[in-house]
């Protein structure tokens, strides 16, 4: 390792420090993410260094017990953003605001909508300029055009409707962006994808059977977990269940031409439903508000079968915790999986501490009424009060890796 020289006073004299370069990268990486990124700043030594595997993994390994930045965001992404929860002042990082705040985007003048966020990273298409759509990450403030989509024009059922990406050693290394073929069509045999691949930087079109029939696809509330795309199908029934998911690995061998589709667990009338992520699993949460106010919680063990494999880890009576009948789930905790929110058409968002006991109130303010937050929860209340009791709701967490690196984007020749 190479000496690093730094200045210093005593005595009203400067002197000169020599520090082993091993020395300093663990100095540096005991401090957040964004004081790191300034050092980058410093000189090319110092940047090559912060850059390297080897100071990436101290990075990871000094805070490994910090947790890190996260958002609930309202409901499906449009045009405006606004945060239902969330966890900003992590040593990690040290984001002086909330995730959210980050969005929209730094230095973009364009009309915009929020497609999907996935590790970190935002995918963004701008109308008011011709239809583009841009990848980027909102706290480095690092964005990426991609090129035109061959077949705009051509299709108007064409609709984005994910962001995928690749993770190792907690960092992002490449990405792909999913359109899909909605034509309007019911019972479908198989799905269209249009995919970019930050790699190649092209643009692929790829058809996947699907083992059974798919009924309505809601390719708005898509999921991405471990390299995988979540959709639900809500109107899937079988002789025993109620509603699906479909799920597809964007990074699995090109020989694997066939989507799973896997029938939520339990099928009892009136209850209230959710799926969201936690702890690295996809989490479906169940709420039988009629008469026994049970609460349930299901993990998905694995995708290999055909019906998935659910594991019931919680059972709970929310009756002890203040719960009426007007509450329903709206997402876990990104990580830690002891911590549920609930929603709830007057007191709004709370968090239910399963290990403590504990509810807290999320949203205090006076002017709380007048906000999106209370709108969208009221919107999910009702519509299930109306008779859509099938329904599975989805509310995007926005989360960022352990490290966060450059914006992925095809090598230059």
């Amino acid at each position: 390792m190479e000496n690093r020289e730094v200045n210093g006073m005593k005595s009203g004299c400067k002197r000169r420090i020599e520090l082993p370069e091993e020395i300093l990268a663990e100095i540096v990486a005991r401090l957040p993410f964004r004081s790191v990124t300034r050092f980058k700043a410093v000189c090319k030594g110092w940047r090559s260094l912060i850059e390297s595997t080897y100071f990436r993994r101290l990075f990871v390994f000094a805070h490994r017990n910090s947790s890190s930045s996260w958002s609930l965001m309202c409901g499906t992404f449009g045009w405006s953003v606004q945060e239902m929860a969330g966890f900003y002042g992590c040593k990690r990082y040290g984001l002086p605001r909330r995730l959210g705040s980050y969005i929209p985007p730094h230095g973009l003048v364009d009309k915009y909508k929020i497609i999907a966020c996935a590790d970190g990273l935002v995918l963004l298409r701008t109308v008011s300029k011709g239809e583009t759509f841009i990848v980027g990450s909102p706290v480095l403030r690092q964005w990426v055009q991609l090129p035109p989509h061959p077949w705009k024009g051509i299709s108007s059922t064409v609709k984005a409707t994910g962001l995928v990406t690749r993770v190792e050693d907690g960092v992002v290394l490449e990405y792909k962006v999913v359109c899909m073929d909605n034509e309007l069509r019911l019972e479908v045999e198989s799905l269209i994808f249009e995919i970019y691949s930050s790699v190649t930087g092209r643009w692929t079109r790829k058809e996947v059977r699907c083992p059974r029939l798919i009924v309505s696809l809601s390719y708005q509330r898509c999921l991405s977990l471990n390299k995988m795309l979540h959709w639900l199908d809500n109107h899937y029934r079988s002789r025993s269940n109620v509603g699906a998911i479909v799920a597809y690995d964007f990074y699995a061998s090109d020989d694997q031409q066939q989507c799973r589709v896997i029938p939520f667990p339990d099928q009892k009338a009136c209850f209230r439903r959710a799926y969201t992520t936690s702890g690295g699993f996809l989490i479906y949460i169940d709420y039988i508000n009629k008469i026994h106010l049970l609460l349930r919680l299901w993990r998905l063990e694995e995708y290999t079968s055909d019906s998935g494999r659910w594991q019931l880890t919680q059972e709970i009576n929310l009756t002890s915790f203040g719960c009426d009948h007007r509450y329903f789930p709206v997402a876990m905790h990104p990580s830690e999986t002891h911590i549920i929110y609930m929603g709830n058409p007057d007191k709004a968002l709370v968090s239910i501490d399963l290990k403590t006991h504990k509810l807290t109130l999320h949203t205090k303010s006076s002017a709380y009424r007048d906000t999106m937050v209370y709108h969208y929860l009221r919107t999910v209340y009702f519509s299930v009060d109306a008779g859509f009791d099938h329904d599975v709701f989805y509310t995007p967490q926005f989360t960022l890796p352990t490290w966060m690196g450059s914006v992925p984007r095809k090598p230059s020749i």
